[in-house]
């Protein structure tokens, strides 16, 4: 039997903050301390580049595409052996980091709202296969999730389009207006978010992308660097299942018990996975510099975390030093083994570069 969207029972009356309080500090000190360690790093892009690209990467996966970081590297340095099959699912995280640089730039004008996720959301499903699931617009039909045509055989069915603008109101005024603590606040906006499913497609996407605009806006942390989809993924399941469980059975309390953790684990995991980024940034700048002795190696090192995979033409212009010293670094590091040749030069096109560590750290894989 289907799964109503809970109308009238948002926000939740009551939470059981007593259940609530553990799970609430094990969160706060575990993102504190992951936003610390950024804020200690001279240019923190070089630890969020990366890191953003693979949020983007399995945010999308959990909605069926099957692009890598390294498709989605390839494809932005031009490779001339990127899988032409995989262009629309490498389209699609493209267009997520956009439709979140987006959100990131409204933000600094207006409030987060109905504005800023209809903006991001046009740009999430810009040329892609949503594009003719009414982009930006809030849908004025019923959706349902299932495995079927049939809303009979539905799983959940969210709010009704008649009622959606006035749900999107009450979710916009919490947000904004509630003085609910605010990792609970943010735990369940997210809930409400996804119950509604204001969309006729990427609902998923952009719920996740607001997780660190909110963590941002509410002071937790410095920058909206923070993504969960990894958590989401590895326990899809469970998801569903415990947002199933806010509808049909009222189960705030243990939802934001659940979302909190999933801050916790992705914080520690994030903070391990920006701490090893950070070591191969210093192991490589000591390495190089000695024998580059050359004025900017530091901002030509960074050039290597901003793009694992990189043309080596870009890295030339990009690396602010020039361009015989610039190619002389590509040699040392080619030959300490740190970059490696994925595609070699052919006539007008470039040789194409792998740092091969830097997408270990950020995909979790071995690669070689």
């Amino acid at each position: 039997m289907a799964v109503y969207y809970h109308e009238g029972k948002f926000p939740p009356e009551s939470l059981d903050w007593r259940r609530l309080a553990e799970p609430i500090e094990r969160a706060t000190n575990a993102l504190a301390r992951y936003d610390s360690f950024l804020g200690i790093i001279p240019d923190s892009s070089v630890l969020v580049s990366p890191m953003l690209v693979q949020e983007a990467v399995t945010s999308s996966r959990i909605e069926g595409t099957h692009a890598t970081v390294s498709d989605v590297l390839m494809y932005e340095a031009g490779g001339a052996d990127f899988d032409a099959a995989k262009s629309d699912d490498v389209l699609e995280v493209v267009n997520y980091r956009r439709a979140l640089s987006v959100a990131q730039t409204m933000l600094k004008e207006v409030p987060l709202g109905g504005r800023v996720i209809r903006a991001a959301h046009e740009v999430l499903l810009q040329n892609v296969r949503g594009r003719f699931k009414s982009p930006g617009r809030y849908r004025n039909d019923q959706n349902w999730i299932g495995v079927s045509n049939d809303i009979n055989e539905a799983r959940y069915v969210p709010i009704s389009p008649d009622h959606l603008e006035d749900a999107m109101a009450r979710w916009e005024g919490y947000v904004n207006l509630s003085d609910v603590p605010a990792l609970v606040k943010i735990s369940v906006a997210h809930a409400e978010f996804e119950s509604i499913h204001p969309f006729r497609d990427g609902n998923g996407r952009i719920g996740r992308i607001l997780v660190p605009l909110m963590l941002c806006g509410s002071g937790i942390i410095t920058s909206p660097c923070f993504y969960l989809s990894e958590f989401f993924e590895h326990r899809n399941a469970e998801y569903q299942d415990r947002l199933l469980a806010v509808s049909r059975d009222d189960e705030w309390t243990e939802w934001c018990i659940f979302f909190l953790h999933a801050i916790e684990t992705q914080a520690k995991e994030n903070l391990a996975k920006a701490r090893g980024i950070h070591s191969l940034y210093r192991d490589v700048l000591l390495e190089v510099a000695p024998s580059t002795k050359s004025v900017g190696v530091d901002e030509a090192v960074k050039c290597l975390f901003r793009s694992a995979i990189f043309p080596a033409n870009m890295f030339v212009k990009a690396a602010g030093m020039n361009e015989s010293a610039a190619r002389r670094l590509i040699a040392t590091l080619k030959n300490r083994g740190r970059i490696r040749e994925v595609i070699p030069h052919r006539g007008s096109m470039p040789a194409v570069l792998e740092f091969t560590e830097l997408l270990e750290i950020t995909e979790g894989v071995k690669l070689r």
